[in-house]
């Protein structure tokens, strides 16, 4: 995958304009709280100003770990326990401001209520305020902190049985397990992904597919961390196809290690798989790997998409398509392809974002939907970016999907698509 020199300035620009976005949310949050928290308290002025700028360093912490490691905004090269005390408290400022805008759409029409009818009670509202306004700063610490904990543990094992129309009755079930979304950085070290290999081959998958998102930051620094990926071990080999993330730190260097790794990359291929064991009927499989549109966008020459891919498929043989984002399901389906297995959308980390994760991927966040006559499986992630690895009741997984037969009965092409 080559990145041209137009490629590199757009997300030059984007990345600009990020800063900008991140810049101005940052105050926004900062000002918010201080304004409506900070400032009411009863309390010295040289207390206030501490906890302004406690307030201040949580919200810009992208831009106060940026001046200490001086070389990435977004993914710092730093020790985890600064990265996860700053994810910490950043989330917990973001959470602060939010519930603070809740109680105040409810406070002001009470406090204009009670301006209207001549009742001031100065002294009351604002011990009462300060006081509900502390509850609620120490909820949203408590939550983040156990949000912070839960995005950063190791991942377990989920197991999904998916029935597939063109796996015939007589043949025997294929094990795949998906990894996606191992984002390796300072956080993260060669044991946490050694663990996701003991684990992912205790489960004797037939293969082991991972859908993109390898790293953050260059081969050199944190390539021997995904080192323990060369002892995956299934019959059918190990697949994967790129996501955005590895676009930005040095592609050709990461897909050259990762070959070495033994991770046979796909993207814009069709893959015929196989193995044949003593005893067990022989299992077939057609994997397609399908481009990343941030890869997609600025490579050199022709991309094929679905639907070139899909034409050299065999409808009698089970397929499966590998996509770094879920949003194009809708096209699969109409190609004929069974399953598509996605990342990308870290299963929305957290109620909230989670609406606004599922809105940006044509509504597929997390789990099992229907698309037609397709099935499609968005995994939550084996691991999180780590700027942002709060998760709320949705852990980072290992996938293992059993491919089962399903009688020759196809899902009825006006099905439509719902989370199981």
């Amino acid at each position: 995958m080559r990145l041209t020199s137009r490629f590199k300035a757009v997300t030059l620009c984007c990345v600009q304009l990020m800063f900008l976005y991140v810049s101005i949310f940052a105050l926004v949050i900062a000002l918010y709280v201080i304004i409506r928290a900070i400032l009411p308290l009863r309390a010295h002025r040289a207390i206030k100003l501490i906890l302004s700028l406690i307030t201040l360093a949580a919200a810009g912490k992208f831009h106060l770990f940026y001046l200490i490691e001086g070389k990435n905004f977004y993914t710092p090269d730093l020790p985890p326990l600064m990265i996860w005390g700053g994810c910490w408290l950043f989330s917990a400022v973001c959470g602060y401001a939010l519930l603070l805008a809740a109680a105040d759409a409810i406070r002001l029409p009470l406090y204009l209520l009670l301006w209207l009818a001549r009742h001031r009670p100065a002294d009351t509202w604002r011990r009462v305020n300060n006081s509900f306004n502390l509850s609620l700063l120490l909820l949203i610490l408590a939550t983040a902190a156990w949000g912070t904990w839960c995005g950063t543990r190791p991942p377990q094992v989920r197991s999904i049985t998916i029935p597939v129309a063109s796996l015939q009755p007589q043949e025997a079930p294929i094990r795949i397990v998906q990894l996606t979304d191992l984002h390796a950085d300072s956080t993260k070290d060669a044991a946490f992904y050694r663990d996701v290999v003991q684990k992912t081959n205790a489960l004797n998958p037939d293969v082991v597919v991972i859908t993109g998102d390898f790293a953050d930051g260059p081969p050199e620094r944190f390539g021997s961390a995904l080192a323990p990926l060369r002892e995956l071990d299934a019959p059918m080999g190990v697949y994967a196809v790129a996501g955005n993330h590895d676009c930005f730190h040095k592609t050709r260097e990461w897909l050259a290690l990762l070959r070495r790794y033994g991770v046979n990359f796909i993207d814009g291929e069709v893959m015929d798989v196989s193995c044949e064991q003593e005893g067990i009927p022989r299992k077939e499989l057609q994997l397609i790997g399908l481009h990343d549109p941030v890869a997609a966008r600025f490579s050199h020459g022709d991309i094929p998409g679905i639907e070139e891919l899909s034409q050299k498929l065999d409808s009698g043989t089970p397929s499966v398509l590998l996509a770094h984002r879920p949003g194009e399901a809708p096209q699969a389906a109409a190609c004929g392809i069974d399953l598509q297995l996605s990342g990308h959308t870290h299963g929305g980390q957290f109620p909230g974002l989670q609406q606004l994760v599922a809105a940006a991927n044509n509504g597929y966040v997390y789990g099992l939907y229907r698309v037609g006559n397709m099935q499609l499986y968005v995994s939550p992630g084996t691991s999180l970016w780590t700027p942002a690895c709060l998760r709320l009741g949705i852990p980072p997984e290992i996938t293992l999907l059993t491919l089962t037969p399903a009688g020759g009965t196809r899902l009825s092409p006006a099905t439509p698509a719902t989370n199981e």
